[in-house]
């Protein structure tokens, strides 16, 4: 590839991943929403054509081939497959998800792109600038699985006949992807304390726990990855050092809680009672140079319209931690840290900072 049209076209990519990076955290909410509503329409799909006859789901998956790229189609198939996968043929589009909102940036490209390839038609092969949105494709697709791995929060599988390998993944091509949802096995209290207590390396990740009571159990170090725990009772629960990337906790009651080291990007305690919470350590990172851009893989953690009253923030370091509408009467944070977390002003009367 010729070094004028590679640094050309450098320019134009940049430009476009830092729209759509800003597009994307200015409407999560609203792209996440979306994309669920189609992945629950697609379950009620299943429900209609297993009533049918049809198998029992093992996957349930997200996927667009590169191919419909190329053909400006960004509308994006939910396929279910029996437990033989792509060998399966039985295999079904149930539905489809509208990411055209987020492609919009990558069609800017296309347009912007036309003017240097002619530049420099003579210097480059016939199809090279077809091989190179086929590789930038990649990055506007991070930005769908990740709404893809928020969508599956709230979702609901009840009634979708399943195997207890059922797992929900955002596949770019093929199988290359990710898993956003795992069957949760209906256990009784003990049962699933038992479970627990077995510690099993990956097998706690991506799970639906939401309405549970755990108070008092202790997941200390656990990989606990993806896995939504929304309206839980989780009162004295112990989290020391586990993996909480993209956790849910909103509305749950998590009092006296002990987060210390801790690793939550993208976790949201969203409403949650945190009330003298221990998150000493807790660590998330989002950003890279400066305000300008967000990884892609990680979003800020949230702790919006929380009750932190007496919770202990001393040497934690959460970038980018939305604090907004939290309740942090006698939340303690460390005096170096006074302009590291945003608050607003009632809340800085509210804090105790302290010199350590």
């Amino acid at each position: 590839m010729d070094e004028n049209f590679r640094s050309e076209y450098g320019e134009i990519v940049n430009k476009a991943l830092l729209g759509v990076n800003g597009y994307y955290f200015s409407h999560i909410e609203e792209l996440s929403n979306s994309f669920r509503d189609s992945l629950q329409a697609a379950c009620e799909r299943v429900k209609q054509i297993q009533a049918q006859g049809y198998l029992n789901v093992e996957y349930m998956e997200i996927t667009m081939l590169r191919t419909r790229f190329i053909q400006h189609n960004y509308q994006v198939p939910i396929l279910v497959y029996g437990p033989d996968w792509y060998a399966d043929f039985r295999q079904v589009q149930v539905g489809e998800l509208d990411a055209s909102p987020i492609f919009s940036f990558y069609e800017e490209i296309l347009k912007d792109a036309a003017g240097p390839a002619k530049k420099y038609r003579m210097k480059l092969p016939a199809r090279v600038l077809e091989y190179g949105m086929c590789m930038t494709a990649e990055y506007f697709w991070k930005y769908v699985a990740m709404a893809c791995r928020r969508a599956v929060m709230g979702l609901s599988l009840e009634g979708m006949d399943m195997t207890q390998e059922f797992t929900v993944r955002a596949c770019e091509y093929m199988g290359y992807g990710f898993t956003c949802r795992r069957y949760t096995p209906k256990m009784e209290l003990n049962e699933r304390k038992e479970w627990f207590d077995k510690r099993e390396e990956d097998a706690y990740r991506f799970r639906d726990f939401r309405g549970l009571d755990f108070s008092g159990w202790d997941f200390s170090g656990l990989d606990l990855t993806g896995c939504d725990f929304s309206g839980c009772t989780l009162d004295n629960c112990n989290f020391q050092g586990a993996d909480l990337t993209g956790a849910w906790f909103c509305d749950s009651t998590m009092k006296k809680v002990y987060l210390s080291e801790a690793w939550i990007p993208g976790a949201r305690f969203d409403r949650a009672d945190l009330r003298e919470a221990v998150l000493e350590g807790t660590r998330s990172s989002c950003k890279i140079n400066g305000d300008q851009w967000s990884r892609p893989d990680f979003e800020p953690a949230s702790f919006a319209g929380c009750c932190l009253k007496q919770a202990d923030f001393t040497f934690s370091a959460i970038e980018g931690g939305d604090f907004s509408g939290a309740d942090m009467e006698g939340t303690l944070f460390n005096d170096a840290h006074r302009e590291y977390y945003e608050m607003d002003e009632q809340q800085k009367k509210q804090v105790r900072f302290c010199g350590y």
